[in-house]
């Protein structure tokens, strides 16, 4: 039996697959369900409201900035709790049996095939989508490297600490992108902008650099929105045009020596 039947919708979604740019978002926790076979996890409702299930505010600024630059979006419809789009499928992280002191009944003692299922039905679809669309933007031509721009949220405070930063650049071995965005975004001096914050982009490292990024050596950043500041569509949409205003610039002066194409 699959995992996934008739009243459940697919792994992911896509805006603008036709889009002019040679930019791709993607966002790896964008949605929140749950296949119905799943029966929740065994998760209450109000805990999968929570950011342990998903990027609050994220799909609202991912929309906003696809919009903009006639970009294509790739976008994961699934928690990251039935599976988490941007952790190697053999590590913990993967399928989470707690998160943020949320326990899953559903994730304890899976058995491997139903592992495999999980990836085989929602995680490798996802990333699959994303290759293609990287390939498609290469066969443009050689004027057309793919900017790889990774979209997520973060909580203002995480066992009981709290996160000044408004907005974070993660990289991980390669600032082409990152320095001149941290740059322009810092130019405002009411933003806190995060470099490498709230997490370093190599630690933990996330699938989607990892696998589709760094064997093509494509210019790429991960964003993060602290949550309460993108929650409601007015914040969205103004964090949506703030990095968005930034990027702009960086495009235009592009500040790197050459985008290279393998």
């Amino acid at each position: 039996m699959p995992l996934l039947g008739p009243s459940d919708p697919p792994p992911f979604f896509e805006l603008n697959t036709d889009g002019v740019s040679d930019i791709l978002f993607t966002s790896d926790h964008n949605g929140a369900r749950v296949p119905a076979a799943l029966d929740g996890l065994g998760v209450a409702q109000h805990e999968m409201r929570r950011h342990v299930a998903y990027d609050i505010g994220i799909d609202a600024v991912a929309r906003d900035l696809s919009e903009r630059f006639e970009a294509p979006l790739i976008a994961s419809n699934y928690s990251r709790l039935v599976i988490d789009c941007n952790r190697h499928p053999d590590t913990a992280g993967s399928i989470p049996v707690v998160s943020d002191y949320t326990v899953v009944p559903a994730n304890c003692d899976l058995m491997a095939s139903q592992r495999a299922e999980r990836e085989r039905e929602i995680f490798a679809p996802y990333h699959k989508a994303i290759g293609a669309r990287i390939n498609a933007i290469r066969g443009r031509g050689s004027d057309y490297a793919p900017i790889v721009i990774a979209l997520h949220s973060f909580t203002p405070v995480i066992e009981g600490t709290f996160r000044p930063w408004d907005i974070g650049i993660l990289w991980k071995d390669d600032q082409r992108l990152a320095a001149p965005m941290i740059e322009v975004l810092a130019r405002d001096t009411t933003i806190n902008v995060g470099d490498n914050k709230p997490y370093s982009g190599s630690n933990p490292a996330g699938f989607t650099v990892d696998h589709h990024v760094e064997p093509l050596d494509l210019l790429a950043i991960g964003v993060e929105f602290r949550q309460d500041r993108i929650e409601f569509q007015s914040g969205a949409e103004r964090w949506a045009k703030c990095f968005g205003d930034a990027l702009e610039q960086v495009l235009a002066a592009r500040p790197w020596d050459k985008r290279k194409v393998t």
